[in-house]
């Protein structure tokens, strides 16, 4: 494999997310994000992905020479979405002899929120756009409590593991507003990530009104992640955490 072009070895990486309605790629180097280009996912988003790419290179200063490795997204989320950021992903190692780590968007989330409130624990949620949620809850020190599973909004609450007790909740990505009501109903104090408490007197007018948006999984989450794990030494394939079987349309009935 490639080794960096850059005297100090800070990885540079390029990272790509398209497992919700937005695609994103994003350059971070010198320990930071330095630049993320955003558009929406629609037919042909394939083709959108490069021209992000070359983009957003060109905006942080960087050559694809000084890139030394490749992130993506691996899921969970929009299937047609997630196989075009893995197969970006894995074009441009391909051509550039580049190493490859795939992503946990819903750790990615959860990576993010934790600078936000490192306290607390986090419910991290991703739109199945079957009118559930991919939901993973994760310990304040980042550590998952279980494994991605998927859920109806109203019964997080009873899916808590124990080891999180009655501490409060933060929560993080699509449907976290919707969360919030659930488990306001049923008794839990929860904070938006956005920083925010929300409580019973404050679900209805507060946290709807301010315009506080749903957080979705971007690729500069997915690079951050991905710097962590180098660090480590964590690194996991390039391949798609799928929670569900694709499905092309509808059901055919079977036939009598």
């Amino acid at each position: 494999m490639k080794t960096p072009k850059r005297p100090d070895a800070l990885p540079v990486i390029l990272a790509f997310e398209a497992s919700t309605n937005q695609l994103s790629v994003a350059v971070y180097a010198d320990g930071m994000t330095r630049a993320m280009k955003m558009a929406e996912a629609a037919f042909g988003q394939a083709a959108s992905l490069v021209p992000l790419a070359v983009s957003a290179l060109a905006k942080a200063d960087i050559d694809f020479a000084m890139v030394s490795h490749v992130a993506a997204g691996r899921g969970p989320g929009s299937f047609t979405g997630l196989r075009v950021s893995l197969a970006a992903a894995k074009g441009v190692c391909l051509a550039h002899d580049l190493p490859g780590l795939g992503i946990s968007g819903l750790e990615a989330l959860a990576y993010s929120c934790g600078d936000e409130d490192g306290d607390l624990p986090i419910l991290c949620l991703a739109d199945t756009r079957r009118g559930n949620v991919y939901a993973q809850f994760f310990a304040a020190d980042m550590t998952p409590q279980g494994d991605i599973f998927e859920a109806q909004i109203e019964q997080l609450p009873l899916l808590v593991p124990p080891a999180l007790g009655q501490e409060v909740i933060l929560l993080a990505g699509n449907g976290r507003q919707a969360a919030a009501g659930a488990f306001i109903g049923a008794g839990r104090q929860v904070r938006l990530a956005s920083g925010r408490m929300i409580s019973a007197d404050m679900i209805s007018a507060d946290a709807a009104d301010q315009g506080v948006d749903d957080i979705s999984v971007n690729a500069g989450m997915i690079a951050r992640l991905a710097a962590h794990h180098l660090a480590r030494g964590n690194i996991s394939p390039l391949t798609p955490l799928y929670l569900a079987d694709p499905r092309l349309g509808p059901k055919k009935k079977a036939s009598v």
